[in-house]
């Protein structure tokens, strides 16, 4: 019987996690990866990357500016929207990126503008499930936080509360 190797654990954590947590995991094939995910963690999509050959699995979200924010977004806004999104992906400890569509970057439609990705990994010495519970939050929170930037920046309403009659407390079932 061959023994599991680090990156085998890690595939079967990644996915039986995501699982418990009640989260589809969509396989995705990739010749560059030992292992590629698509999850839809709370309000965003994300994929889970093990590179070839890497100790480590990267963790990551790529979020496109709508076109209703692009009409808003004067190259002077652009640029007030990058920096603030970069000054928080440093205090929050993620890495971040902006990315622009390039002609003949995708089959189908163009994509709709211009977006940033914002990620992080976690190594295999420092892996666990409360790890990764605690790279998705935070990543996830820096998506949400760096969208409030742009609806601030564009003057856009941000998600609307949800109304309800309902008074008392709230249970998580």
């Amino acid at each position: 019987m061959m023994s599991k190797t680090p990156s085998d654990i890690a595939k079967q954590i990644v996915k039986d996690w995501f699982s418990a947590e009640g989260i589809k995991v969509e396989t995705i094939k990739n010749p560059r990866a030992e292992f590629l995910f698509k999850v839809k963690f709370m309000r965003f999509f994300f994929t889970v990357v093990r590179p070839n050959d890497q100790k480590y699995i990267q963790i990551e979200s790529q979020v496109m500016i709508s076109p209703q924010h692009m009409k808003l977004l004067t190259a002077e806004k652009m640029k007030t929207f990058q920096i603030t999104a970069m000054k928080y992906s440093f205090s929050a400890d993620v890495t971040m990126g902006f990315v622009q569509p390039r002609p003949g970057q995708q089959r189908g439609p163009k994509p709709p503008g211009p977006g940033f990705v914002v990620s992080d990994r976690i190594y295999d010495d420092a892996f666990s499930e409360d790890h990764l519970w605690r790279t998705m939050r935070k990543l996830h929170s820096a998506v949400n936080m760096v969208i409030t930037v742009l609806n601030e920046i564009t003057g856009q309403p941000g998600a609307k509360p949800q109304t309800t009659t309902d008074t008392g407390p709230s249970y998580y079932t």
